[in-house]
């Protein structure tokens, strides 16, 4: 080849690569994570430098705590949703326990796991006559390659009023709560404690593993983040619940003894925990409030300042947190784990069950996962400020900060082409196209401050 080839060669490769390196920057400026993640936290964002700790690989520091095996943990998910939102606990959360039952609405082996149908043993008139069991049906011919697209959940913090109503796996989950009591007693007679999740639950295992050991598995136990719907009080299925055994052969017993009499009423129903809790307390069996340990929302959005009574979201332990996305679900577990990891290497396994300091609250979850992500306004991102501005139209990004500086008690402010708002309350938020929010953290250092009176309680036992 002439040397002048040679050279033309080499110059356009080494363009090539520029180019493409070019390319690359510029798409990663623009969309800093991927839609599908709706992430809370950015990718690799800072954490507590104190936490930084090495990980033995394939040994999770969860594990080094001792797995009670008098524990199961049970899934209740669907084949509209097992593909995008199970996988991730496969990698997480699965690895801490030393016991753990999937349930769905179709039984299969995925990804090398054992998925049993919860409906399996259902009444078969039912299933041929009512017509949330349409899409059982379908899937038992076809399988989940027979689902459509619209069929699929997909990750989404999207919902209707009282839940996915327009998606029929969402309607069939409601049949699933009560079989789901009695095939898990089944399946596991000689447990002493349940603890039942959804694929977007995030159980602080850590802190769960504790406060069982703190309660009487010999009593009939049914604890869980309270709702009322009517006159029924129940325990939030999506924020995780915890039966003893005496509880769960009560929850069965009364569901195999007036089976048409609950088929009835969950076909009336949309509420499938809301069924459940009703049984047990028809059973006798009342739910034991266990908010603010457990929770309903995502630390992104909750209200920290929140309080029942004598119990401070802020001041107590936690347990549960709920609409997680899988991405989220990793980087917090991930987080979870140095924590762990941090404490074995300063106090080793014997001191971590006697120190109060290994009780993680909601407020570390804020001061060590939440607030390292507020130093600098965040593009494309709605931090949910709920104060408009009535003259904020117009307002450029640092006009409405310093709308927000004028203001006493104000936190956070957000920015759009709409206008400006701010609000005296906190949030992190989630993305939002075309929303730049930002933080006075000097304001929010002083809020956190006042925050922090806490009594020595934070731990519920009823």
């Amino acid at each position: 080849m002439p040397a002048f080839l040679r050279s033309t060669t080499r110059v356009l490769a080494l363009f090539s690569v520029l180019a493409l390196f070019l390319i690359g920057l510029h798409l990663s400026s623009l969309s800093p994570f991927p839609e599908w993640r709706l992430p809370h936290l950015m990718p690799g964002a800072a954490k507590d430098k104190d936490l930084a700790v090495d990980i033995a690989p394939g040994t999770p520091p969860c594990q080094q705590l001792g797995q009670p095996d008098d524990v199961v943990v049970v899934m209740r998910t669907g084949a509209t949703e097992i593909k995008d939102k199970l996988p991730v606990h496969f990698n997480t959360t699965f690895r801490c326990y030393s016991d753990f039952l999937i349930f769905s609405d179709y039984e299969e082996i995925f990804e090398g796991y054992q998925i049993h149908d919860v409906l399996a043993d259902v009444d078969s008139t039912l299933k041929q006559t009512n017509e949330d069991f349409k899409h059982y049906e379908r899937l038992q011919k076809l399988g989940r390659e027979g689902l459509q697209a619209d069929e699929l959940h997909g990750e989404s913090y999207e919902s209707g009023p009282v839940g996915k109503n327009d998606n029929p796996g969402w309607r069939l989950d409601k049949w699933k709560f009560l079989p789901m009591i009695v095939q898990s007693l089944k399946l596991r007679p000689e447990k002493k404690w349940f603890v039942f999740v959804e694929p977007d639950t995030y159980i602080v295992w850590s802190n769960m593993i504790q406060w069982l050991q703190k309660l009487d598995a010999r009593k009939p136990l049914y604890y869980g983040s309270e709702v009322q719907i009517g006159d029924d009080i129940f325990a939030h299925g999506g924020t995780g619940f915890v039966m003893s055994r005496p509880a769960m052969k009560m929850g069965a017993d009364e569901y195999l003894k007036n089976a048409e009499e609950w088929h009835a009423r969950t076909a009336a129903h949309w509420a499938g925990d809301c069924i459940l809790g009703t049984a047990l307390n028809q059973a006798g069996l009342p739910l034991n409030w266990a908010w603010p340990m457990f929770q309903g929302g995502n630390p992104a959005d909750l209200n920290w300042e929140d309080a029942k009574g004598d119990w401070r979201l802020w001041c107590t332990a936690a347990i549960s947190y709920h609409h997680f996305t899988s991405f989220e679900i990793e980087d917090m577990w991930g987080w979870e784990q140095q924590r762990i990891a941090h404490s074995l290497a300063k106090q080793g396994k014997q001191s971590f069950w006697h120190t109060a300091d290994n009780i993680l609250h909601h407020r570390e979850v804020f001061k060590e996962y939440i607030l390292p992500n507020i130093t600098e306004p965040r593009h494309d991102w709605n931090n949910v400020c709920e104060g408009i501005v009535p003259e904020g139209e117009g307002m450029s990004l640092d006009e409405c900060r310093g709308e927000c500086e004028r203001r006493k008690g104000c936190l956070q402010y957000s920015h759009s082409p709409s206008g400006c708002n701010v609000s005296e309350t906190f949030h992190l938020g989630t993305i939002g196209e075309g929303v730049t929010s930002g933080w006075l953290t000097d304001s929010v250092m002083d809020w956190m401050e006042h925050m922090h009176s806490c009594q020595s309680r934070d731990i519920k036992i009823s």
